[in-house]
């Protein structure tokens, strides 16, 4: 039995973006026999209690107050709320008002993650013994908070084996002017000073570590766990139906392709719109309507809002179609959203959108290796868009005869996603 300190900001109840990772991770170390202590921020905003089971489980789970920066400054505090996602392309077309306020937050969050590191630092301080105990310490980014806390860790305790687990790079196109040299820096330094290093793509492991560091590298997979709840059950909507789950990043995420193959196979009389339902479940319906609304498509689609997890995964479960979007672009490779695990494990039919100028995105390959369904990439649209056309029509005609989609699902591809290869990966760098 190992005894593990895990430090991620974003961890269960917490209803947001990176929460699973870091949280089913405490779970199958601590279902393997490890002793598993967490220490996370205080829980705000809205909360999902899916978790509460493996929370009582735990060891120990160590709240601290996030830090309110400037009273007032904005909705969310500063102190390690994950950076604002903006459409790259939008970013660089900010006006001076909103680039010069975009900057403020981001120094802001870097405030406000070091006075997280500082509230850390205390509790460090007031118990060392605990912490020199410690067999591996793990930490998870984003956001700096966490590293910096491991940098800390390993600064008092050498001893103490210390992964530093990247699920995002620290620098990305929009980071602003004046907290990217800060950024670059403070990657650098994680990279040297950590035991282990951790990618959740190939792509990710490529942009932050490259050669310099591939004697302490590993890529690991987000991962799904069909023991997260019963979905066997669920009944099939019935509809010719596509579901999209998660945020859309300012549009960064793009699903007009799908609006407009369906768009064009109605207006060729191929199928009839009273047929297609899309569904949003998330916070960013605006951007999801908007665009619908460029293809007519608005009155198909019905929103969920944001779920707890568990219904999400009955939503996912019911459907007909998953819709996936993401980026690959030059300086922005390698995004592989945690999303689509959790769609691979429903074993539906997939429909990729991958925005970008950069051909073969690594969700385009696994897609394909896996025969999950239809992927569209921007930078082969002159191909991929008449093959999804061509896909959501053939089974648009299976729709009609009762039959569902015809998939080949490739098993032995899929099961390598399964979070507990990820976990025993993990086990094995401790």
């Amino acid at each position: 039995m190992k005894k593990i300190l895990i430090i991620s900001y974003n961890f269960a109840p917490r209803h947001t973006v990176g929460v699973i990772r870091p949280t089913k991770l405490a779970q199958a170390l601590k279902e393997a026999g490890h002793h598993v202590d967490v220490v996370t921020v205080k829980p705000f905003g809205e909360l999902d209690h899916s978790f509460d089971g493996v929370l009582e489980k735990l060891d120990s789970v160590i709240e601290i107050d996030r830090p309110i920066v400037k009273e007032g400054a904005a909705k969310k505090p500063a102190g390690g709320s994950a950076p604002a996602k903006v459409n790259t392309s939008g970013f660089k077309k900010m006006g001076f008002k909103a680039r010069l306020k975009h900057e403020v937050k981001e120094i802001m969050r870097i405030t406000g993650s070091k006075a997280y590191t500082r509230e850390f630092k205390k509790l460090v301080m007031a118990d060392k013994e605990k912490y020199r105990s410690y067999d591996a310490v793990i930490s998870s980014y984003g956001p700096v908070s966490c590293h910096l806390c491991g940098l800390l860790i390993k600064k008092h305790f050498p001893d103490v084996k210390w992964i530093a687990d990247f699920r995002d790079p620290m620098v990305v196109n929009h980071t602003s002017f004046f907290t990217k040299g800060y950024r670059t820096r403070l990657q650098n330094k994680v990279c040297k000073k950590a035991d282990h290093l951790v990618a959740v793509s190939n792509g990710y492991y490529e942009r932050i570590f490259g050669d310099k560091y591939k004697h302490k590298a590993s890529v690991i997979y987000n991962g799904f766990d069909r023991n997260d709840v019963d979905i066997e059950g669920t009944a099939p909507d019935g509809l010719f139906s596509f579901t999209y789950v998660g945020a859309l990043y300012a549009g960064k995420r793009d699903i007009t392709p799908l609006f407009r193959a369906v768009k064009e196979l109605c207006d060729e009389g191929k199928m009839d719109i009273n047929d297609v339902h899309f569904k949003y479940a998330g916070n960013h319906l605006g951007v999801f309507n908007s665009q619908a609304e460029r293809y007519s498509m608005t009155e198909r689609v019905t929103d969920y809002g944001m779920l707890p997890r568990g219904k999400c995964l009955e939503l996912q479960a019911s459907t007909r179609h998953l819709v996936l979007s993401t980026w690959n672009e030059k300086g922005e490779n390698g995004v592989f959203p945690g999303k689509f695990l959790e769609y691979i494990m429903m074993g539906k039919s997939i429909i990729s959108l991958v925005a970008g100028d950069e051909p073969n995105s690594e969700v385009s390959v696994v897609m394909k290796r896996a025969k999950l369904g239809a992927t569209y990439e921007e930078a082969t649209k002159g191909t991929d868009f008449a093959e999804l056309k061509e896909y959501i029509y053939r089974d648009y005609l299976l729709f009609k005869e009762g039959k569902l989609p015809e998939l080949n699902i490739n098993r032995e591809e899929t099961e390598r996603f399964d979070f507990a290869n990820a976990a025993k990966q993990i086990e094995e760098l401790i």
